[in-house]
């Protein structure tokens, strides 16, 4: 580097004074130099922006997973919420971390029952939410794993009603063998 600068010294020497290009290559040269002696700090924020990006993705499809609202949170015609449909709803636009209220709703392969559903989860978060504030659903590609509170408790039922009765073991007298 010493040597470079003493040859361009050496060209400015030689040069005319009217040579802007001089003055522009030394700005150039001092600028790399500058960058090759700070070079990893310019690029460490965006490498850690890089690495967090995926794990804030992942914070939003998780979101979005919890504040989803599937079939079996509707009546059969769409057109009313459940009790647990209006329980989850009320959950994410009171519990839910302020950032975080936003109901999303299963897309449905009937357009017109997609737009019935968010009509109403719209409508019923008008209910809930009373300050003012416009809450929308939105719908989304993700599908509920869930399933309607009535068949859960049909297999509960089910199952307490067909267990056996616990019972012990018939009694053997101590000196007998088998």
């Amino acid at each position: 580097m010493k040597r470079t600068l003493l040859a361009v010294a050496a060209l400015a020497a030689a040069v005319p004074a009217d040579a802007f290009w001089l003055g522009e290559f030394y700005c150039y040269l001092e600028q790399r130099r500058a960058e090759q002696n700070a070079w990893p700090a310019q690029y460490v924020e965006q490498d850690r922006r890089n690495a967090a990006a995926p794990f804030d993705i992942m914070i939003e499809n998780g979101w979005r997973r919890q504040n989803l609202l599937g079939s079996h949170h509707f009546n059969e015609d769409c057109t009313q919420l459940t009790q647990a449909g209006r329980l989850r709803v009320q959950w994410i636009l009171t519990q839910a971390p302020p950032e975080h209220r936003q109901p999303f709703i299963e897309r449905s392969l009937d357009e017109q029952t997609t737009q019935n559903r968010i009509a109403t989860v719209n409508d019923f978060a008008m209910q809930v939410v009373r300050d003012g504030s416009s809450i929308t659903a939105q719908e989304t590609h993700l599908t509920s794993d869930g399933r309607p509170a009535v068949t859960v408790d049909f297999v509960n039922t089910q199952f307490r009603e067909n267990m056996p009765t616990p019972t012990l073991p018939a009694a053997t007298p101590a000196g007998a063998s088998e």
